[in-house]
């Protein structure tokens, strides 16, 4: 197999499992390098890696770092001119790597493209999201997410025709499988690792925005993603994390003070919706929201 130096694949991996075998198996094809940064995962993902591809680079971590820090050592380890950030949940379709190098290689200007994602049976999963910027924004997306989703799926289907490729400046690409270019990933200073997990990728891609680098979505590749592939066992706990990740980019796009107007919204709709739901996770978002204050909340788990 022909060696493809553009290209790099670093996959960061915690308890990923059956998950990070078959994403390795599809990426391995493609003749690119592979780097698995796992996050002291207690499961073995490390010692799967060895066993089952022993030519993949794989880097050890001592402790569960986030996958910002974690995807930042990994991209420490390539040299090439592009590194794809690939979630161990997702896999290439095809030749979608070939594809959305090659999208990318047309344009001097793209710091980062990403290609359309897929659940397993084929149904078509959002390749582009738009954070909740707002107080109002964060409120409704945590009362009514399956409301605020259906709405933007409807908007992306609607415009789509008449949009060009180039994500907008108030959407971002998923992070399960995005190419960025390594210079300009370099220059606006990689991952922010005070993202535990959860939107470091609209984080990038807005600080690229920021570099003046462009940002678009490519068609012509398709990826697969599974989805929560390594935070399903911990659901109240990753949910907290989405939470603190989005007060996190308000704070660092707005500023503190519109940051803790977003958390009073969000700790009135999360209350509302307990009372409807009875959920614990509903609850125990609630009750982390109310410790207060948002500078104490922001702080990233130990």
């Amino acid at each position: 197999m022909t060696r493809d130096n553009r290209v790099s694949i670093v996959v960061v991996t915690y308890n990923s499992g059956e998950f990070l075998g078959r994403c390795l198996a599809t990426v391995t094809d493609h003749g690119a390098e592979v780097v698995v940064v796992d996050n002291a995962s207690p499961d073995g993902d490390a010692q799967l890696t060895r066993r089952e591809f022993p030519h993949v680079n794989i880097i050890e971590q001592r402790r569960n770092s986030g996958f910002g820090a974690a995807a930042n050592v990994g991209v420490a380890a390539t040299t090439t001119r592009w590194i794809l950030l690939l979630n161990p949940d997702a896999w290439p379709i095809e030749d979608a790597v070939e594809r959305l190098v090659e999208f990318a290689e047309r344009d001097p200007g793209l710091g980062a493209a990403g290609p359309l994602l897929f659940n397993l049976d084929g149904r078509t999963q959002r390749s582009t999201l738009k954070p909740p910027l707002s107080p109002a924004a964060l409120a409704a997306w945590a009362a009514f997410p399956s409301a605020v989703s259906g709405a933007y799926t409807v908007w992306r289907r609607v415009t789509g025709p008449f949009r060009r490729k180039e994500v907008g400046d108030a959407e971002f690409l998923q992070g399960a499988a995005l190419l960025v270019r390594s210079d300009a990933f370099a220059q606006v200073g990689g991952f922010d690792e005070s993202f535990f997990m959860f939107g470091e990728d609209a984080d990038l891609c807005a600080r690229l925005r920021d570099a003046g680098w462009r940002v678009a979505l490519c068609p012509a590749a398709r990826f697969v993603h599974v989805g929560s592939g390594s935070t399903q066992l911990d659901h109240e706990r990753m949910y907290r994390e989405l939470l603190r990740s989005w007060l996190r980019l308000i704070t660092k796009r707005k500023g503190l003070r519109e940051a803790e107007r977003a958390r009073r919204w969000l700790l009135r709709a999360l209350r509302l919706r307990a009372l409807r739901s009875n959920e614990s996770r509903d609850r125990a978002a609630a009750s982390w929201l109310a410790a207060g204050p948002l500078g104490k909340l922001l702080d990233p788990p130990e």
